[in-house]
């Protein structure tokens, strides 16, 4: 983003408590960085002092889990893991398949900018700096589709990101790389995945595979003066 970033963690019942933290909360909005806090949507008070700093809510985002998913269904694609020479291919559909994240939600972060935050997020799994698995889609050839996976604890497996092409959706691409990843990916068993309440596609996907909401937080984002 071309300036510092802050993530801003931590929950304040009342103003008496944790003043020093609510005193350099104060004193980072004067700064010209860019902060974002991601706070559970019961936690009302600690959003109402992030609003009171200036902080406004960008997305509300849903965490969902499901069971290990059942074997590949029969597909027209193919569906196999990425090699290097889709580094290319995926970091362009990164680029621009995505519309909902909290980036592109965002009013004061340019499309083009946020297309480019989701294009570098797929292009660090291949520079080995995010991500254990990426899964692609091939259609006719080409691929217009990826997963990008993180192991976590406890045998869980977590959808770091997924677009497919906006000429190949309502194919089921998305869904057979979802079940791939949960046959070949060290067979987890639970895939988690978080997805924004104003994505109503993905939700839908997802509730068809059998995914139940089990968290929600509300994304703040604050743009602090310009230099």
């Amino acid at each position: 983003m071309n300036r510092d970033v802050h993530r801003v963690t931590g929950v304040w019942w009342e103003k008496d408590q944790g003043s020093t933290a609510l005193q350099e909360l104060r004193r980072l909005t004067f700064q010209s960085g860019f902060a974002f806090a991601r706070i559970a949507t019961q936690e009302v008070r600690t959003s109402h002092h992030l609003e009171e700093c200036g902080f406004r809510i960008v997305d509300t985002a849903l965490t969902l889990e499901a069971p290990r998913l059942s074997d590949v269904e029969t597909t027209s694609f193919r569906v196999r893991f990425a090699t290097s020479e889709d580094a290319s291919a995926v970091v362009d559909i990164a680029r621009q398949s995505f519309r909902y994240s909290r980036f592109h939600l965002d009013p004061e972060i340019p499309r083009v900018l946020a297309d480019e935050i989701k294009a570098r997020w797929a292009g660090n799994f291949f520079s080995r700096q995010r991500g254990d698995y990426m899964v692609v889609a091939e259609q006719d050839g080409r691929v217009v589709g990826f997963l990008q996976l993180v192991t976590a604890a406890d045998h869980v497996l977590m959808i770091d990101l997924i677009a497919v092409l906006p000429d190949s959706r309502g194919l089921g691409l998305a869904a057979a790389m979802i079940r791939f990843a949960c046959m070949a990916c060290g067979r987890p068993r639970m895939v988690r995945v978080g997805t924004q309440s104003a994505n109503l596609p993905s939700l839908s996907l997802y509730h068809k595979l059998g995914f139940q909401v089990v968290a929600s937080n509300h994304i703040f984002h604050h743009h602090g003066p310009s230099r």
